[in-house]
Formats: structure tokens, C-alpha cells, sequence
């Protein structure tokens, strides 16, 4: 049995529980949690994503039995700061300014 886990989103796995169904898949769901078993769940998730619209979201493949099915989140809207040379992660503005200089910027 395979496991698609829709980061707590239990709105989302109602809406591919119905999408499942309609295709006549075995489907089982446990709040945000949708068992299926069915081997080619990528694909089956990618024709959901492609006909309900839900561009927003990403799949990814976990292990051979589970996967998460979830929207991209920018860290910036955490309240976290983003290197815009490295990509580095840090919490305040402050703490960059000390990272940037890593990078030989100097700010006035």
C-alpha cells in the first residue's frame, strides 16, 4: 500500500479521495493520509494535479511507499532572510549582515 500524505491538508485529501474514486481506485483516508494501493501513484498524482488546477503543489517521493503531495512555501514568509549570493538561511536581518561580510560585502 502506498501512502500519500498531504501535509495536513485534510481539504486536499478529500478533493483526490473523490479524484480516486471517480477512477475507480481502492482508496483510504485517514484525515490528511490517502492509502492507495497502486503502484504508479507519481503519474496518477500528476493527471490530479494537471486537471484540478492545483499548480501551487509539488510531489515528492519519500520512499518506495509513501509520498508528499504539498504546496511550495517561500522561507520568507516564515519571517526567515535569504542570502541572495548562497541561498544561506538565517533569522535576522542582523544575522545576515555578519553573513554577507563572509562573502566580502561590505555594507556602510
Amino acid at each position: 500500500m502506498i501512502t500519500i500524505d498531504c501535509a495536513g491538508d485534510d481539504m486536499m485529501a478529500k478533493e483526490l479521495e473523490a479524484y480516486l474514486k471517480r477512477y475507480n481506485y481502492d482508496v483510504k483516508v485517514d484525515e490528511s493520509l490517502v492509502m492507495i494501493e497502486e503502484m504508479n501513484v507519481e503519474k496518477i498524482l500528476k493527471s490530479f494535479l494537471g486537471e484540478t488546477e492545483h499548480s501551487e503543489y509539488t510531489i515528492r517521493k519519500l520512499d518506495s511507499e509513501s509520498f508528499l503531495l504539498s504546496k511550495e512555501v517561500a522561507i520568507e514568509e516564515f519571517g526567515f532572510v535569504r542570502c541572495e549570493m548562497c541561498g544561506y538561511v538565517v533569522s535576522t536581518e542582523e544575522e545576515m549582515l555578519v553573513h554577507r561580510r563572509a562573502h566580502g560585502i561590505q555594507l556602510l
